[in-house]
């Protein structure tokens, strides 16, 4: 298992695109090849959503869409489920002021945990991000996930500030400050179209990345 553990977010994501392109396998999403590593952990000690390597880099596209997907009461008619709609109204609960009377009820707590995956779905497509655990501890709220799969170049910046806008609000519900952020990734992977951009961000070249998992993804997603 690789480990990864930063100051920042952007931080993060450079190093996990390192992690994957030296030590991933080369294997198949369908069609498309890709590097895969099965097997990262991260821990990022001072998330934030202002991040100078992500601001210079992330495709703002791809991180206002993400955000999105992350808020309560949004529906997106090109996608079959949102990551708000399974925290905010998963089967009639807002797992959201779950976590808040969890933690209120119990500062202490180990079991101030959400699943984000429907038990039993056949369905195509289930959610990457299957699990949020908090804790507070030190007077900080900690984050730790689990994404079942996670695309590191084109999706992982995006995922991870989501992720820290999600821990801000719950931290301010609590009155508490913002702790560290930590997580697993079962299969952390790049798509061979973005192996050329991957590499050039790691050696800090000046390039416009932008989304090509919809034009150039698994067959099953092309539009």
């Amino acid at each position: 298992m690789n480990k990864i553990h930063t100051e920042t977010i952007g931080e993060c994501w450079i190093e996990s695109i390192k992690s994957v392109m030296n030590d991933g396998d080369n294997y198949f999403d369908e069609d498309v090849e890709i590097k895969e590593l099965l097997g990262l952990s991260i821990e990022i000690d001072n998330p934030k959503l202002d991040d100078e390597i992500i601001h210079e880099f992330g495709d703002d596209i791809v991180i206002n869409r993400t955000l999105e997907k992350f808020s309560k009461g949004v529906v997106m008619p090109d996608r079959p489920f949102t990551y708000g709609q399974r925290i905010y109204d998963k089967n009639g609960v807002d797992q959201f002021e779950w976590l808040v009377s969890r933690l209120k009820n119990k500062r202490e707590t180990k079991s101030a945990t959400i699943s984000l995956l429907s038990t039993g779905s056949n369905s195509a497509n289930l959610p990457c991000l299957t699990t949020i655990d908090v804790k507070i501890r030190k007077n900080k709220l900690i984050l730790q996930f689990f994404f079942r799969s996670q695309n590191i170049f084109g999706r992982q910046y995006a995922n991870l500030l989501a992720l820290v806008n999600f821990q801000n609000d719950l931290a301010e519900r609590c009155s508490v400050d913002i702790g560290s952020m930590k997580g697993y990734v079962a299969s952390a992977h790049i798509y061979e179209y973005d192996f050329i951009d991957a590499l050039s961000v790691c050696m800090n070249k000046k390039i416009s990345i932008k989304d090509k998992y919809y034009l150039f993804g698994p067959k099953s997603i092309r539009k």
